[in-house]
């Protein structure tokens, strides 16, 4: 009796197994599927570049974060910014996204010979986010040290995040010049 029962179990593992084996797509198939490369070729014939490549779907935040670093290594800071916002919208939640976009806005900011006082207030309050509510306390470190760097001054001991703001932000009329406000401006 008992040997029926395990000549019956393994007619049917086999029976699953081959059912398996005939249900995969052939091998050649995914190989010529993996190779054919000519919907992603501009009219000239000429390669993708992985930046064109990146643009074809992002449609998911960790995608769009990936692509934001990749543009933050090889220098192109505008459409990184605009990227890591993007996926900072789609996942607010998801703090190494917003370091990324942070540290992009930075950079953007360091670019500028008079610095546009927007971008500086929006990287101001980004770094704020992170150093109040990062999920580890590297996070909330790495938040302080740019907070410092960009406008000199980090958040006092009980000081609110609104009375912090107010003390640091420029008007949006007001240029910024190196972490100051210019020579002969009140600064709040």
């Amino acid at each position: 009796m008992r040997s029926d029962i395990l000549k019956i179990k393994y007619h049917l593992m086999v029976a699953i197994a081959a059912a398996g084996m005939f249900s995969q797509p052939s091998l050649a198939r995914d190989i010529a599927f993996s190779q054919d490369t000519t919907p992603i070729v501009h009219g000239e014939q000429s390669l993708v570049t992985s930046d064109q490549m990146l643009d074809i779907s992002t449609s998911n935040s960790s995608a769009l974060r990936m692509e934001g670093e990749q543009l933050i290594r090889v220098n192109k800071i505008d459409k990184a910014v605009s990227v890591l916002a993007k996926s900072v919208e789609m996942s607010p939640a998801d703090m190494d996204g917003r370091i990324l976009y942070a540290e992009a806005l930075e950079k953007k900011l360091a670019q500028q010979t008079t610095k546009n006082p927007q971008l500086y207030n929006l990287a101001i309050k980004q770094w704020l986010y992170i150093a109040k509510r990062g999920d580890y306390m590297d996070q909330k470190v790495q938040g302080l040290k740019h907070l410092s760097n960009i406008c000199g001054s980090k958040p006092r001991m009980l000081e609110t995040e609104d009375r912090f703001l107010a003390r640091v932000l420029k008007p949006e009329d007001q240029q910024v010049a190196e972490g100051r406000a210019k020579a002969g401006t009140e600064n709040y």
